[in-house]
């Protein structure tokens, strides 16, 4: 094999969708596996992160988050919740969906993290922010809250500002959700690998591996060179 093999992952997800968290982990698990696997060899695989919002109506200022919910799912919600945090907790992910404060709306989060991928630093965001959302319980309608999330990226307060309160990549989000929306993609996490494999849902972390073995199996057959005629006949 002559060439470095790379794969690269579209992930279409939202901030505040738990199986997203869940999914993110269960590839990260897979992507782990396959960097000492005797199977495959990879030697980068890069994840690229697209917005989506489950619910855009939600407003700016965000809503209580027991409330919200009881008027979605029902007064028992949580118990209804209770698999999906039986199923972080195998992940290391401590959810708890009774104590969570606000529902938020993730447009402005979004737009951070299309300036974050420009930086190259989006993979790390979209972790903090989904950890301080699900696990830390942060409140991140909260301008403080964000710009003291950025400071750890070297973003200074006056940057974190600026795209807060602009219209900064909001056409750019917008048209990526469209995109992935006229795609078919209706939910959330959705996988695309190179293009070419999609996976839809939080699928376990077997089903990673196996596609990116899949993938990397059919690298390594396009990467093969040998001798050849070519259309000139000097080498033939």
């Amino acid at each position: 094999m002559n060439k470095k093999i790379k794969i690269r992952v579209d992930v279409v997800s939202d901030i505040v969708c738990p199986w997203c968290y869940i999914g993110k982990r269960r590839l990260e698990n897979a992507i782990k596996y396959t960097q000492t696997s005797d199977n495959v060899q990879v030697d980068d695989i890069e994840i690229v992160y697209h917005p989506f919002q489950l619910d855009p109506s939600v407003p700016a200022e965000g809503m209580d988050f027991q409330l919200y919910m009881e008027n979605r799912f029902g007064g028992n919600f949580v118990e209804k919740f209770h698999q999906v945090e039986q199923a972080a907790a195998t992940e290391g992910l401590s959810f708890d969906f009774a104590n969570l404060p606000k529902s938020i709306n993730t447009f402005t989060l979004h737009r951070i993290l299309t300036v974050a991928e420009q930086d190259g630093i989006q993979a790390e965001v979209k972790e903090a922010f989904m950890q301080a959302y699900f696990v830390d319980k942060i409140d991140l309608t909260v301008e403080e809250n964000i710009i003291e999330i950025m400071a750890k990226y070297a973003w200074n307060e006056a940057k974190t500002k600026e795209i807060i309160h602009s219209d900064v990549a909001s056409d750019e989000v917008k048209e990526e959700m469209n995109y992935y929306r006229q795609l078919g993609v209706s939910g959330v996490p959705f996988f695309i690998f190179n293009q070419k494999y999609a996976i839809s849902g939080a699928q376990s972390s077997d089903v990673f591996v196996e596609i990116i073995e899949k993938v990397a199996q059919e690298l390594e057959v396009t990467n093969v060179e040998g001798e050849v005629c070519d259309i000139d006949g000097e080498n033939c």
